[in-house]
């Protein structure tokens, strides 16, 4: 199975509430999970999850059941490594099925193989082979901002759905499972209840996301640290409840429309998304009525990004002499490219006033003077710092019949940019033929 990378490219910030919209793409970097599997006589099971393209890429942990609970727990074999990911997609899954009754007493081995496209990390030079080896272990490697951790939790689970519960995680009911399953893994592995649109957009591609409560996860009982049959009973009863409930989520289906390309730009640098995170919440909380307007004004121009978006979609297909019209100008004519331009505009102005009020650095000056730059290329609609933000990455929506010349033209002018071989694609998470 495999799982996209994302893109945030309207809802930033926002997104944090259950009552905004926000317009997440999946990109083609994927993170693969290929599992291979053996009995083996009178041992306890074991799963094993490898990560070859990094130093010290293995975690291998017993499955211990209780005979009187169904309670699983997991004691570590690599008790010097750590990868809070991995254990938590195991141990939420194997207990998720344990409390449903799926999971058998015999359980077999399992190795799990994790593959990740280069576009995840930051790579030495272009010329490096597909799933790039590292000399470091994985958490010393830097990172591009695709949503890593999300897709690594979301093809883990689905892997172990699959081989554990007997069940086909792409189809549209244990998809929904899927989700829950690996918000809850993802949010426990974090130590905090995240906004989810990363997870929602590697299980369901690119959407109209909308979050769910975070009550749903934050009522769930932590799991057992202990042996103590009550509270092993009831954490299992808690966690199928959660996990089997309806968490309204969005999850509305938007993709880029055809002929337009996400052109991503990897910066070199960094940026601390809980720091900002923090500073831009107590901005909201303190800032009275001139927070809230510029919030207000920011959910505005995500929904006339978002509408406009869906629009030109629709007009691809309905009216497509008029949108490949709008569309060979640039972008430049044509009402609905116009709205797209616009609301690029207006999600931009409102994000450098957060900037400014709250003390983030959400678009720095720095690349404020790239995005104005790339803004006047010919094919360019415009241009946001994707996500939270910050120094990490930029993101461009453009003609795809200009990509080769915004790059021929941005090597020169803006060396600091690396662009990544990524194109947005419509589909979450998948079996792979391997």
């Amino acid at each position: 199975f495999s799982a996209p990378g994302k893109s945030l490219l309207a809802g930033g910030y926002l997104v944090l509430d259950a009552e905004n919209s926000s317009f997440v793409t999946a990109l083609s970097a994927r993170i693969y999970a290929i599992t291979s599997s053996q009995f083996v006589d009178s041992t306890l099971p074991t799963i094993t999850v490898l990560s070859p393209q990094f130093q010290e890429g293995e975690w291998s942990y017993t499955l211990c059941q209780s005979p009187a609970t169904g309670f699983v727990s997991l004691p570590t074999l690599t008790p010097n490594r750590r990868n809070p990911f991995v254990q938590s997609a195991i141990a939420t899954v194997i207990n998720y099925l344990s409390a449903t009754g799926i999971l058998q007493t015999a359980m077999p081995s399992l190795t799990i193989t994790i593959l990740s496209d280069n576009a995840y990390h930051s790579q030495p030079s272009d010329a490096v082979p597909p799933f790039n080896k590292h000399l470091l272990p994985i958490v010393a490697v830097p990172k591009t901002g695709l949503g890593s951790s999300a897709a690594l939790t979301t093809s883990l689970v689905a892997a172990l759905l699959y081989f554990y519960g007997h069940m086909d995680p792409v189809a549209s009911e244990s998809r929904i499972i899927l989700h829950n399953l690996a918000q809850l893994a993802h949010c426990n592995a974090q130590g905090k209840v995240g906004s989810g649109f990363d997870v929602a957009c590697a299980v369901f591609g690119s959407i109209v996301y909308r979050r769910f409560q975070p009550s749903i996860i934050s009522s769930l009982s932590s799991a057992p640290t202990s042996s103590d049959g009550e509270t092993e009973a009831s954490y299992l009863l808690s966690l199928k409840n959660v996990i089997d409930a309806d968490w309204n989520v969005g999850t509305g289906e938007c993709a880029v429309p055809r002929r337009l390309r996400l052109l991503m730009g990897d910066v070199t640098g960094g940026s601390e998304t809980p720091a900002m995170v923090q500073m831009v919440l107590q901005w909201r909380k303190e800032g009275g009525d001139s927070a809230a307007a510029v919030w207000t004004a920011l959910g505005k121009a995500n929904e006339k990004l978002i509408a406009a978006m869906i629009g030109l979609g629709e007009q691809a297909v309905e009216k497509p002499e008029e949108y490949d019209l709008g569309l060979s100008s640039g972008g430049r004519t044509g009402e609905l490219f116009a709205l797209v331009v616009d609301a690029i505009v207006e999600i931009r102005e409102n994000l450098r006033i957060m900037t400014i009020r709250s003390g983030a650095q959400i678009e720095p000056i720095e690349q404020t003077r790239l995005l104005d730059a790339c803004s006047t290329l010919p094919g360019v609609l415009g241009g946001v710092v994707p996500g939270a933000g910050g120094y990490d990455a930029v993101c461009l929506l453009v003609a795809e019949a200009a990509v080769d010349a915004i790059a021929k033209h941005a090597e020169g002018e803006f060396e600091k940019v690396k662009w990544l071989e990524l194109r947005e694609e419509a589909s979450g998470v998948r079996e792979e033929d391997v």
